[in-house]
């Protein structure tokens, strides 16, 4: 049986290498949404034979018990790593289950346990991987209303402009701007998952060194008026964790999405944009941008 024992900060140093090594530019596969959602995934990880092991605990229900895919070098011994989480399951009386794994490990499974595992593609986790060099220059025809509305922010803002890296200088601005932003939005109607995001939200501004964000902050006339920040998932792959503007304020969201990938995404490849949790709104967003491919994602349960 595992030894589980909670996500934390103090564990980067453990846990991160495995993470950058083996997480196929999955934000799945991060350690600021392990340690920030805990409220939602209650997560907790084991390590045995050098592989990563995450379990989600408040996703677990009564027979089943809930892991992430190990993450770490398992191809050349897949079913000895399966079959480790398989016993810790039916240690708790319960039968295996995998959130959101990749179609590699979901296509490994099947090539070495058959009809064992029922396989149902999740949508919504589906993540959206775009080239940097793509929302850095929109280029084309299908990407022009995004420059035309960077322009026109441009041009109804000319002069009292200014974009700057977020740092311990400004970082209180942002805070305050996303106090503002959460509370403007609830005060319309309340949504439960926008609640919990600005709870995850405010773990990761709060830490944000410790997680390693990079990220930007505009203001117009000395106040803010959006921000966007984010992580390197690995050497190639850049994950845009947030982005925040002012509703008012035509442009700003194109404005974001093109400056972090021009500011923070240097030298990276791939710009993650994570998922659209079946929010039409943002299925329409994210696909408009022309993502390079979809990273999907699959929930298997033991039969």
């Amino acid at each position: 049986m595992l030894n589980f024992k909670p996500v934390t900060l103090k564990d980067k140093p453990i846990i991160n290498k495995y993470l950058k090594n083996y997480g196929e530019s999955s934000c799945q596969h991060s350690l600021y949404l392990l340690t920030g959602l805990s409220m939602k995934y209650g997560d907790e990880y084991a390590v045995c034979d050098d592989v990563l092991f995450i379990h989600r605990s408040r996703l677990d229900t009564k027979g089943k018990r809930v892991y992430l895919a190990p993450i770490g070098n398992i191809d050349g011994n897949f079913t000895h790593y399966v079959d480790i989480l398989s016993d810790d399951a039916a240690s708790h009386f319960a039968k295996l289950s995998f959130f959101t794994v990749t179609e590699k490990f979901k296509t490994k499974l099947s090539e070495n346990y058959g009809d064992r595992f029922v396989c149902e593609e999740s949508e919504d986790y589906s993540e959206y991987i775009y080239e940097t060099e793509s929302l850095s220059i929109l280029p084309g025809r299908p990407l022009s209303p995004k420059r035309n509305r960077i322009r026109a922010f441009y041009s109804s803002y000319e002069g009292s402009i200014r974009i700057e890296n977020i740092s311990a200088e400004n970082l209180t601005d942002v805070i305050l701007f996303q106090r503002e932003w959460i509370k403007d939005r609830l005060s319309f109607e309340y949504d439960e998952m926008l609640e919990r995001e600005n709870e995850a939200i405010k773990f990761y501004l709060a830490n944000y060194d410790e997680l390693e964000f990079r990220g930007i902050v505009v203001y117009i006339k000395g106040t803010v008026v959006g921000y966007a920040a984010g992580v390197a998932l690995n050497d190639e792959c850049m994950d845009e964790v947030i982005e925040k503007g002012r509703k008012d304020i035509t442009g700003i969201y194109q404005l974001l999405c093109n400056e972090f990938a021009v500011i923070c995404c240097k030298g990276y490849k791939y710009i993650n944009r994570e998922e659209d949790l079946g929010i039409e709104g943002l299925r329409r967003a994210k696909t408009s941008y022309r993502p390079l491919l979809m990273l999907k994602k699959y929930i298997i349960e033991e039969k």
